[in-house]
């Protein structure tokens, strides 16, 4: 490296932590001076034989913005607009992941008051390795907060700054390093996952370049097959059933939304026609207008008179589709949804808005539709994803950060290991453990989120993936400089991303405040202290209630005995105590609480508005109170 150079962490708008020694670093002609000229102090360093150097700064009060001049043999980068203030790792699959641009709609103030350009985040590029952690990243920009940049930032790590900038007022940095679907094991090193080898030789394998390039080309391959045989063979294309002309008198009927194995599509893989006619108004008449129609499963392609106006290739995105000007017409409109079906569980999402509609004016869709199927296939195959595989993220996404102090990190990932829950208190404690021996700090802030409720609701039961993960990650709070955010009521039964980000962001900020400041608070929300069995009766003690214990009806909680489990009522006898009686029941071994995927009996919190956190007590190991 003949030329001065630096890491795309080290750039234009960067927050640099306060209150630390700061390195920076980059590469320069070998043996070569190197000097920084910054807030009036010069720093001098000479590269080595490979031309790397490494400059430390004295610690910074919150402040900026600031300029650096790193100049070396004739050379001079300049780096302005940099701030000192509070910098957070945020890391985790698709619900850290989600930007700000789909919570617009839910969230639109946040454009529409000031953005504050103290709040910046630098979004590190999804890439895998395999061969080993990589000393820098390919690129990444840090971006300040602004109308323009904001679609783009996290919506947990946004609103999660933006709280800890009103609390505190000094500059809040994001290093967004998340990716959709992702295992905790893909963003573990090698040393992590030391405990679990067989875990740590499935990811040592794809260092084969070949052997990986080759699944996944196969898998490409296979996929790319499907989708060309699914439009080959499609009659709906070949005969344009999405022209408002097609005659649909002798389709199917169904009613949506719903899943299409209710109309007997049970299985069903391939492409089914949706089609329904709808009736405007005149002042809907010529006008632009939106069309949500929820998700879909798997892809779509919708058609108003005729009109391509959108299409989401996978299931998980909310349709959200703009009609142009002059597309509708008083009267009579017609739209047709193609939707690809992969493996059989085709359908569209009951419970979200599934309707055209303007500012003044909306058209309800939900209702009997005509449907057909366009052809029929096995199930598309399944792909392979590299950045799913284990070491994989560490190694391209996380090793790069390493050399840049962080304040902390805030975490959201756990949806993708609901296949092996049993493992992931493990396998989290070691990864967090690991993090904090990379970045040389035993006691480096780490906040995440317990995951929120999902699916229909359901009864309580042990067998619970998603409640044996929230057990898990609460878990981690026996480890030092922890803390957690409970979302069990922030999430939403039919959509694995729900939107509200904003109380997400705000309970991690409880954590911190708790954890860093000593502020008083009832973060992460009310959980079993101690319980008492006596006289066929349960008594629980909470810690967290802050003004007390609170209930939205009648509490209930599943009593485990040999004979069955029992849902009992349970009674709020003081600010942190809840009773229960079990003489009805013969040797009482557990006792539940929110102990589901979607728990149907969760309505405990406290006067704060904390949920208390979903249990499982063993009675046998109870405590005194």
């Amino acid at each position: 490296m003949d030329r001065l150079w630096l890491p795309a962490l080290i750039g234009d708008g960067m927050v640099l932590q306060q209150g630390v020694p700061l390195p920076l670093w980059g590469t320069a002609r070998p043996h070569t001076p190197v000097t920084l000229v910054f807030l009036g102090e010069s720093y001098r360093a000479e590269s080595d034989a490979q031309g790397g150097w490494r400059i430390v700064v004295a610690p910074l009060r919150p402040g900026g913005p600031y300029i650096m001049e790193f100049s070396s043999a004739g050379e001079t980068v300049r780096i302005g607009d940099v701030y000192s203030g509070d910098v957070w790792l945020c890391s985790g699959q698709s619900n850290m992941e989600l930007p700000m641009e789909r919570l617009r709609d839910d969230f639109p103030e946040e454009w529409r008051l000031p953005v504050n350009r103290l709040i910046r985040q630098f979004l590190v590029p999804q890439e895998w390795e395999f061969s080993g952690p990589r000393r820098e990243l390919s690129g990444g920009v840090w971006a300040a907060a602004s109308k323009e940049t904001l679609k783009d930032f996290s919506g947990t790590g946004w609103f999660f700054a933006k709280k800890m900038y009103e609390n505190h007022g000094v500059p809040m940095g994001l290093i967004t390093a998340a990716w959709g679907g992702t295992p905790i094991e893909s963003w573990m090193s090698r040393e992590a996952l030391a405990g679990f080898p067989e875990i740590m030789a499935r990811g040592a394998r794809y260092a084969d370049a070949a052997y990986r390039d080759g699944l996944v080309k196969e898998s490409q391959d296979a996929v790319a097959r499907w989708a060309e045989k699914a439009d080959r063979e499609d009659a709906g294309l070949r005969e344009k059933w999405y022209l408002n002309e097609t005659d649909d008198s002798r389709w199917e009927t169904l009613s949506l939304p719903g899943d299409f194995s209710e109309a007997g599509m049970e299985g069903f893989c391939g492409v089914v026609w949706l089609r329904r006619a709808f009736d405007v108004p005149p002042s809907l008449a010529g006008k632009e207008a939106r069309i949500w129609l929820g998700t879909v499963v798997d892809a779509d392609t919708v058609y108003v008179n005729g009109t391509a106006i959108g299409g989401v290739t996978y299931r998980y995105p909310p349709r959200k589709y703009d009609l142009p000007a002059g597309l509708l017409r008083e009267g009579e409109n017609r739209i047709t949804i193609r939707v690809i079906c992969n493996n059989g569980q085709g359908g569209i999402t009951r419970g979200k808005p599934f309707r055209l509609f303007s500012e003044h004016c909306a058209v309800e869709l939900a209702g009997s539709w005509k449907y057909k199927t366009g052809m029929s296939a096995a199930a598309r195959p399944a792909e392979f994803f590299p950045h799913y595989q284990p070491m994989g993220l560490y190694n391209a996404m996380i090793a790069p950060l390493l050399n840049f102090p962080v304040r902390g990190v805030i975490w959201y990932q756990g949806e993708s290991n609901d296949s092996a829950p049993q493992n992931y208190g493990a396998l989290f404690t070691a990864m967090i453990r690991d993090w904090r021996d990379k970045y040389r700090r035993e006691a480096l802030p780490f906040l995440f989120v317990q995951l929120p409720l999902y699916g229909l609701p359901g009864k309580n039961t042990e067998t619970s993936s998603w409640a044996l993960l929230r057990e898990a990650q609460a878990s981690a709070l026996a480890l030092p400089a922890t803390g957690m955010a409970a979302a069990l009521d922030l999430g939403e039964w039919n959509d694995l991303h729900p939107v509200n980000k904003k109380d997400v962001g705000y309970r991690l900020a409880m954590s911190a405040e708790r954890l860093l400041y000593n502020r008083a608070n009832t973060a992460p929300g009310p959980m079993p202290r101690s319980l008492r069995l006596q006289d066929g009766t349960i008594t629980i003690a909470f810690d967290n209630c802050g003004e007390g214990l609170t209930s939205d009806g009648t509490p209930y909680i599943s009593i485990v005995s040999q004979e069955g489990a029992f849902r009992l009522p349970a009674v709020i006898t003081g600010p942190d105590r809840l009773s229960i009686d079990v003489s009805s029941v013969k040797s009482p071994e557990k006792a539940l609480y929110a102990w589901a995927d979607n728990p149907a009996d969760r309505s405990l919190y406290n006067a704060e508005g904390l949920p208390v956190i979903p249990f499982r007590i063993h009675l046998r190991a109870c405590g005194s109170l």
